[in-house]
Order: structure tokens, then C-alpha cells, then sequence
């Protein structure tokens, strides 16, 4: 007996997963609100950055050492003297939500929208 390729359920199965995974992403590629890189030390907030103004490269050396790049709309850990450096390993945030830290300095990196009423995405649900 020779069975088809695709069955017509797994054809509306396919169908049903993109319309999920569309219904969760959409929302948080179509907003328009800015983000936000706010970071702090001690809970104290030392710099706040618009991402979507950054063009070029800029370094953002803090007090405790710590280095920061941002380029590309995005923020990263560029170094710390932290023993691990789990920090430098986290990778480039650029969207909303998004958080990094360093235990060890007491720095956090926290990306925010300015969007007033944010929707609810895969992420955040």
C-alpha cells in the first residue's frame, strides 16, 4: 500500500503551527516604540541609550570597569574583569525584554520599549 506524501491532517496541521507562530511574533515585529538600553550599577541608573539612534560603533566604559558596545541597533558586554565573564558570553541584546548581567560588578543591562502599551508576545506570555 502506498502512502502519500503529505495526508491532508498534516497539511492542516502545518497550516495551524504557522498561524500560531505568526500570532506570537507578529505583534513584536510590528511595533513601533523605540528601545531603550538602560543600564545599572548598584540599581543606580548610569546610562540610558536609544538603540535605534545607534548607528556606529561606541564603547561606554563604566566606573567598575566594565565595557559596553553598542552598534548595529544592539548592546553587548564587551569586557569585564569578572572571573567567568558569563556577562561577555551573553551576546548582543536589541530587543524589548531583553536583560544581561554581571553579578559580579552589580551591572545590569535592561532593554525597555517606549512603545505606551507594549503587546503581549511569545516572549512576554
Amino acid at each position: 500500500m502506498k502512502r502519500k506524501a503529505f495526508a491532508k491532517t498534516d497539511f492542516i496541521l502545518i497550516l495551524v503551527l504557522l498561524l500560531v507562530a505568526t500570532a506570537l511574533f507578529l505583534p513584536s515585529a510590528l511595533s513601533k516604540g523605540a528601545v531603550v538600553a538602560e543600564v545599572t550599577v548598584e540599581g543606580e541608573t548610569v546610562l540610558e541609550l536609544n538603540l535605534q539612534s545607534v548607528t556606529d560603533a561606541e564603547e561606554f566604559t563604566l566606573a567598575n570597569g566594565v565595557v559596553l558596545l553598542a552598534e548595529n541597533q544592539s548592546i553587548r558586554f564587551l569586557s569585564a574583569d569578572c572571573p567567568d565573564a558569563l556577562c561577555v558570553q551573553a551576546g548582543a541584546l536589541s530587543r524589548a525584554g531583553e536583560v544581561a548581567a554581571c553579578v559580579p560588578n552589580k551591572t545590569v543591562v535592561r532593554l525597555y520599549s517606549t512603545q505606551q502599551e507594549a503587546p503581549v508576545d511569545g516572549i512576554t506570555y
